[in-house]
């Protein structure tokens, strides 16, 4: 059986057909920019608030049960755990998914997707129903630095597909180390789709059927040898892939505004 699976290596054109390894790369990625940015970022982006917010602040209470200016190893080591392994989880999928709808040069395809993942998960962290905007005193500050993780989130992860890819080709010389790659890809198709059924799971049936779509679609596109498909099939998958990304992305960003909105 040949190592073909569900998604297409990093840096090569996308003709090519999908390869297993090509999929550790993109999980090594999400790994990566999961802990650093989602984890780490989340940290020195509380930090941040806290120090702008001023005396006044100081030592309330957010929602989560934190203490404003206190940090704690206990606490960092959490947060950079609990954000971190949900940031690769869902972002890794979301990747996967909106792979066939991205644009093909690498620094557009990051930032395309770094706004992407802003406008479809933003209002997750950027909630108006959540007082921790207004404990912190600096309301469009606090906007800007939460939201800016998603962006720089998806960034990184895209502009680490390469230096991954190089890695992990490098890693699989030997045929054992080969083997344990491939594991490990099957592992992370594993993490993957938790991730999409977080995904799912986050929003309303409209949404909810939205991401169904996408997904059949995406993994359409993708396994469908388009040299035995029929002519119709893969640009009809691409069709309404673009219209349920587009609708989700247009439902995201409408509620991500109210939230800003209301808060700022």
């Amino acid at each position: 059986m040949s190592t073909a699976t569900l998604i297409e290596a990093p840096g090569t054109p996308r003709r090519t057909r999908p390869t297993l390894r090509g999929l550790a790369a993109i999980v090594l990625a999400g790994s990566i920019a999961g802990l650093v940015v989602g984890g780490l970022g989340s940290r020195v982006a509380m930090r941040i608030a806290a120090l702008a917010a001023g005396d006044p602040a100081q030592g309330r209470i957010t929602e989560a049960g934190a203490t404003v200016g206190r940090i704690t190893a206990e606490g960092t080591l959490f947060l950079i755990l609990f954000a971190g392994l949900g940031a690769t989880l869902v972002g890794t999928a979301f990747y996967l998914v909106t792979l066939p709808w991205l644009p093909a040069r690498r620094r557009v395809r990051a930032v395309t997707f770094g706004v992407l993942e802003l406008l479809v998960f933003g209002n997750l962290l950027v909630d108006a129903s959540n007082p921790d905007f207004t404990i912190l005193g600096h309301p469009l500050l606090n906007v800007t630095l939460f939201g800016s993780l998603f962006v720089l989130h998806g960034f990184v992860l895209v502009i680490l597909l390469e230096p991954s890819g190089r890695f992990i080709a490098r890693l699989s010389r030997a045929p054992w180390r080969a083997r344990l790659v491939d594991i490990g890809a099957i592992l992370g198709l594993g993490l993957t789709a938790l991730g999409i059924v977080a995904i799912g799971a986050q929003g309303g049936s409209s949404d909810r059927l939205g991401w169904i779509t996408l997904t059949v679609c995406a993994f359409g596109v993708t396994v469908i040898d388009p040299r035995r498909a029929r002519p119709i099939t893969i640009p009809a998958l691409r069709f309404v892939g673009a219209i349920a990304l587009a609708l989700l992305a247009l439902g995201g960003a409408w509620t991500l505004l109210d939230s800003v909105t209301t808060i700022v």
